[in-house]
């Protein structure tokens, strides 16, 4: 007796679960939709930056002493005509002639022939011609080619060296 009151059971309790199962998959509703996945991003490759074997940086871009925050803070950034451009720039600035280098902190710029080259430790990023730079008291201006090909001024204030 024991054994078929077994079997009854496990009989009734095994119909219970099947039709349980089957009763809740009809009420599954299930929607299938095409999405996108995104896709790993690819290796960034702007021919203007270069990297050797140890790891120098070696860059053309009109964004060089912005490259360098520890050196230079951008605080400004006037686009336009080249008129408009350079009614941004303040009239007490002096321009810096070719053949100078100024030092600050661990970056040193260097005046060459219309461009521009900033360097600090293995980095070496250039303003390619025709830039120029200016200065105030407290500013650096720098006036070159932007990437959208029109006359650019950036002005720059010098981070203090700790």
């Amino acid at each position: 007796m024991t054994i078929s009151l077994f079997l009854a059971i496990v009989i009734v309790m095994g119909t219970l679960i099947v039709v349980t199962s089957i009763a809740r998959l009809h009420r599954l509703q299930i929607h299938v939709a095409a999405t996108t996945v995104p896709a790993p991003p690819k290796p960034y490759r702007d021919r203007r930056i270069s990297h050797s074997a140890h790891g120098a940086v070696d860059a053309r871009g009109v964004w060089a002493l912005a490259a360098q925050p520890r050196c230079f803070e951008e605080v400004e950034k006037s686009t336009g005509s080249q008129a408009y451009v350079k009614a941004h720039l303040p009239p007490q600035a002096r321009r810096i002639s070719s053949g100078r280098t100024l030092v600050f902190g661990s970056c040193r710029i260097t005046i060459d022939g219309g461009s521009i080259i900033v360097v600090r430790g293995d980095e070496r990023i250039t303003v390619p011609p025709p830039a120029e730079l200016y200065q105030t008291a407290s500013r650096l201006y720098l006036l070159a080619r932007g990437a959208a090909g029109g006359p650019e001024l950036r002005a720059y204030k010098v981070v203090p060296q700790s």
